[in-house]
């Protein structure tokens, strides 16, 4: 297809966005299903309860790493055309083709994100099943793939799907160039780094829109002097993509100090975390109470694929297309009258809808909390504790949090580097090897809360401290 003009997209944080040529595809596609639920799914989860402005979507978040990705693109041509042979260059083929990668990076996710894959699908969830279910069933499965990237690649690879059409009705075998660019798998291997790694399209863009939006101050990094100092080297005879080891240091310590903040003030809130854990809570019980005694909700179809996934079964690509956040607080809001059916669910959501959320309990030594939890005798005290509060089984009602943050990946495959372009092959190094970076690859000291029923926290608080 040819592709002329220019398409624009204002946004909130990158302002005027500007797709030109065959990078017009991306406005193209956005009227595709699969990329309108994403519309219907918060980017950050449940943070809009104590962030009231953090109501944007996976798909704006979507739309403005597409606009990164095409702006580190050009980039690179610039970066490459005196390095590279001309083979190995990223043309304009291969700048659209980055770019409807980092618009589908998020294809897959489902309601709440993380909380729904979690506790629904669960970390050891049947690939092979739900390969099949999704068309994939032929196909190689990458180790360690998540949930919500099995979905994305089938939502992609779906032949009935608008998205899948769109996709080759603009240039045959383009839906494919995607899938492999997102399995790290392209014809420029160095490419794919861009869409996955310490310094991803995906996280400067989540950076600055979630700060954003949040009202935050701290998440703020300057992104056209980022973008500036990418290159690429060489990295045991494999062309890698990198940071000028001379003029990037200090923005990298920006950008990686600035995800920090947001993770410490936003995305970790205690009563973010809270919010989050309560539906986590939910879906287990929901999904408990299901296999004891059948989906209880049999006169709302329009739950079916909910029923379905917490059933335990896998999803077939156009029920995929019925997961959204607006669904499962819909959910959520039914659950709440369920009182004669099962109290423990009703309360729950209904706790949630009205935001009568856990507390945290407050204490400073984080080695306490955590022999205090370790230990099943308080277990059953707490539970004594908190079952004279709650209409149902206590256990749903104290909540145990795991906060864990890593400043650098030591995976290979998501490491980022910085290149020394003082030397004519351009050696490149993992950014946790530099001297300025050697700590922030050390897992930080993993944060651990304990959430249970307001009045019940001054009565725990007294059972750790003595």
């Amino acid at each position: 297809m040819r592709h002329t003009g220019i398409e624009r997209v204002q946004d909130s944080v990158h302002g005027l966005m500007e797709f030109e040529g065959m990078e017009t595809s991306i406005v193209e596609v956005l009227r595709a299903e699969e990329l309108q639920r994403l519309r219907r799914i918060r980017q950050t989860g449940l943070v809009h309860l104590v962030y009231p402005g953090a109501e944007h979507s996976r798909l704006v978040h979507s739309i403005g790493a597409a606009h990164v990705a095409i702006r580190f693109a050009r980039r690179l041509q610039e970066a490459t055309s005196a390095f590279l042979a001309p083979f190995l260059r990223p043309k304009q083929e291969a700048v659209r083709d980055l770019a409807l990668a980092a618009l589908c990076h998020d294809l897959g996710h489902g309601p709440l994100s993380h909380t729904w894959e979690s506790e629904v699908v669960g970390a050891d969830f049947d690939r092979a099943k739900w390969a099949k279910a999704l068309g994939l069933g032929g196909e190689p499965m990458p180790p360690r793939q998540q949930w919500h990237e099995l979905v994305g690649q089938g939502l992609l690879a779906w032949p009935d799907g608008q998205l899948n059409r769109l996709l080759e009705r603009a240039e045959e075998g383009a839906s494919t160039r995607i899938r492999k660019l997102l399995l790290n798998e392209y014809y420029l291997p160095y490419l794919p780094r861009l869409l996955s790694g310490d310094v991803d399209c995906d996280r400067c863009d989540f950076i600055l829109r979630d700060a954003h939006q949040s009202g935050v101050s701290h998440g703020r990094y300057d992104l056209k002097w980022l973008i500036s100092t990418t290159t690429v080297g060489t990295r045991e005879n494999q062309l890698v993509v990198g940071f000028d080891k001379r003029k990037a240091p200090s923005i990298l310590e920006q950008f990686l100090t600035s995800r920090r903040a947001l993770y410490e003030t936003v995305y970790y809130h205690k009563t973010v975390r809270s919010a989050q854990g309560m539906v986590g809570l939910l879906l287990r019980r929901l999904k408990q109470v299901t296999k004891d005694n059948g989906w209880i909700l049999k006169d709302q179809t329009f739950f079916a694929p909910y029923q379905k996934a917490i059933e335990g079964s896998p999803l077939e690509p156009h029920e995929v297309l019925q997961l959204d956040d607006y669904g499962l607080w819909g959910l959520i809001q039914h659950l709440s009258t369920k009182t004669p059916i099962d109290p423990t669910l009703a309360d729950l959501a209904r706790r949630i809808i009205a935001r009568d959320l856990f507390k945290v309990v407050p204490c400073e030594d984080q080695e306490n909390v955590r022999k205090f939890i370790e230990d099943a005798e308080n277990q059953v005290r707490m539970q004594e504790v908190v079952s004279k509060f709650c209409p149902g089984d206590p256990k749903y009602y104290i909540h145990v949090d795991h906060a864990p943050f890593q400043m650098l990946s030591t995976d290979l495959g998501e490491q980022s580097y910085f290149v020394d372009l003082g030397q004519k092959n351009r050696p490149a190094e993992p950014i946790h090897d530099h001297p300025l970076f050697r700590s922030y690859s050390v897992k930080s000291e993993e944060t651990v809360r304990l959430y249970v029923p307001r009045e019940t926290v001054d009565k725990i608080k007294t059972m750790i401290e003595h």
